[in-house]
């Protein structure tokens, strides 16, 4: 066994569970991560609440709108999983949108991302779901996370950042501007 594979092998335990009120300040901070790591990806986004209280509404307020999960390793939280649900129209029913995750390294290589999207995959059942969707750059590891029951679809992705206080009645010019 070489050094690495030795190294690896000392690893916590990986494990894996909803995240609770008292996790958010961890959720936060990988999330902070998350967001610095990929920051060129996320230009067109907008700028991003501090005040965590929709998240807080979105998470642990009925009716939930969000879920999250963090995984371990150990008592160190090491990365996290966040989904919503959507609609479609065309289906007539319900999907769970998984969004872009992340994992601290070196458990990125320990099916840590199969762990998550497991997760994910569990709650989708759960709800009903008529499937589970996520979207990742074509780079990126969570590009290559299929089955050969997941299908690939390519598209683009198009963002139309709000102005902060913008209101319905403001959207009638936004596509037109």
């Amino acid at each position: 066994m070489n050094a690495e594979a030795r190294a690896l092998s000392r690893l916590p335990a990986l494990t894996i569970r909803s995240v609770i009120h008292d996790d958010l300040p961890q959720l936060l901070r990988l999330c902070a991560e998350h967001a610095e790591q990929t920051a060129f990806e996320r230009l067109p986004y907008g700028r991003i609440r501090h005040d965590p209280l929709e998240l807080r509404e979105a998470l642990f307020e009925p009716p939930l709108r969000a879920w999250a999960w963090l995984l371990h390793a150990g008592d160190e939280a090491i990365g996290y999983a966040a989904a919503t649900v959507g609609f479609s129209m065309l289906e007539r029913g319900y999907y769970l949108q998984l969004e872009p995750w992340h994992v601290r390294a070196p458990w990125r290589t320990d099916g840590a991302d199969l762990l998550l999207l497991q997760q994910a995959q569990y709650l989708a059942l759960k709800l009903g779901c008529l499937n589970l969707q996520w979207q990742a750059p074509a780079w990126s590891a969570a590009s290559a996370l299929s089955s050969e029951r997941a299908t690939r679809i390519e598209t683009v992705r198009h963002v139309l950042p709000l102005a902060p206080r913008a209101t319905a009645d403001d959207a009638s010019g936004l596509l037109h501007a």
